[in-house]
C-alpha cells in the first residue's frame, strides 16, 4: 500500500509541473493573441497547440465515462490547468503524508 501511495503522490506532484507548463503556455498564447483565445477549450488547445499530447483524450475515454471526458475537454484551458494543479498538489500531499505515516508503523 505504501508503494502505491508513493507512486500516486510523486506522480501527482510531478504532473503538477507539466500542468503548470501547459497552463503557462496557454496563458502565453492568449497574451500574444491579445486575449482573443481566452475561452479556448482544453480540447482546442491540445489539438491546435500541443498535438504531441493530444493522445491523452483517447486514454481519458478508456478510463472515464464519455460524458465526463467531453465535459473536461470542453472546459476553458485557462480554468482547467490551474484547478488541475491545485487538485494534483492536494492529492500528492495527501498520498505522500499517508505513505509517511505507514512507514512509521512497526512491521
Amino acid at each position: 500500500m505504501r508503494t502505491l501511495l508513493l507512486i500516486l503522490g510523486w506522480s501527482s506532484v510531478i504532473g503538477s509541473f507539466g500542468d503548470g507548463a501547459l497552463g503557462l503556455y496557454a496563458l502565453w498564447i492568449n497574451f500574444i493573441n491579445d486575449w482573443v483565445l481566452s475561452n479556448i477549450s482544453v480540447d482546442e488547445f491540445l489539438k491546435n497547440y500541443v498535438q504531441l499530447i493530444y493522445w491523452v483524450k483517447q486514454v481519458a475515454f478508456y478510463v472515464l465515462p464519455e460524458s465526463v471526458v467531453f465535459w473536461l475537454f470542453n472546459l476553458p484551458a485557462l480554468l482547467y490547468f490551474p484547478m488541475r494543479i491545485i487538485m494534483s498538489v492536494a492529492i500528492g500531499w495527501w498520498a505522500l503524508s499517508k505513505a509517511a505515516q505507514l512507514s512509521m508503523k512497526p512491521v
